[in-house]
């Protein structure tokens, strides 16, 4: 059983837009303190710079990424979560490249990226304009790493209780033999892997963009 699809998309969308200002707190509770963690794993699989921080949220992995070094941009749709980041920037004294944008029409040009990291997404990341939007703007070797989902700790009532929550709001995900197919028919040779950081497990989508579909 799962929630009528309207429902779940009206929830997402209230999340990342009027509501955004609870979706640190809300990711933090569902994840029971381990969203950060599982966000750095993504770390583990960076490719070369410049990097692109693709629906960058509330900003928290543009902080990692600024805190090591990196100088990343970020693009997002909302205009909520474009505020809340751009406050958590400035409130840093950290740089701000933060773009307001579609993923399905990247507001960038052609080969502009070494990397595209992409952390808990909704559906649109394997919609097929969104991986040719990608790989549009990839270099030829460019890697796209998608943090797909989390591993809970073993409390088995917490896991109980988080997989229902899935169960609800997830209606026919994509198996990940379909997203392998999707990205290779979007240009890209790509591979699941499970990633730590700080003892939290994520389970990755790593994408190297080889192909020309994208041009």
């Amino acid at each position: 059983m799962t929630l009528p699809r309207w429902m779940v998309r009206l929830i997402f969308r209230l999340l990342y837009n009027e509501l955004a200002f609870t979706y640190d707190l809300v990711a933090w509770l569902v994840s029971f303190g381990e969203w950060g963690a599982w966000r750095r794993t993504v770390l583990c699989c960076l490719g070369e710079a410049p990097i692109l921080d693709l629906a960058h949220g509330t900003g928290g992995l543009m902080v990692d990424l600024l805190s090591r070094g990196h100088t990343p941009f970020g693009l997002d749709l909302s205009p909520y979560m474009g505020r809340i980041a751009r406050r958590r920037l400035v409130g840093g004294h950290l740089p701000v490249r933060l773009v307001r944008g579609r993923a399905q029409q990247l507001p960038f040009p052609d080969r502009s990226f070494g990397t595209v990291l992409v952390t808990f997404p909704a559906e649109f990341v394997l919609d097929p304009a969104t991986l040719r939007s990608v790989a549009r703007v990839l270099r030829p070797g460019g890697r796209l790493v998608i943090v797909v989902m989390g591993y809970l700790r073993p409390v088995p009532l917490l896991r109980w209780l988080i997989n229902r929550a899935y169960d609800l709001t997830t209606p026919r995900p994509v198996s990940e033999a379909a997203a392998l197919r999707r990205l290779e028919s979007a240009g890209f040779a790509a591979r699941w892997e499970d990633a730590e950081v700080d003892g939290a497990r994520a389970r990755l989508l790593v994408a190297v963009r080889t192909g020309e579909t994208g041009q």
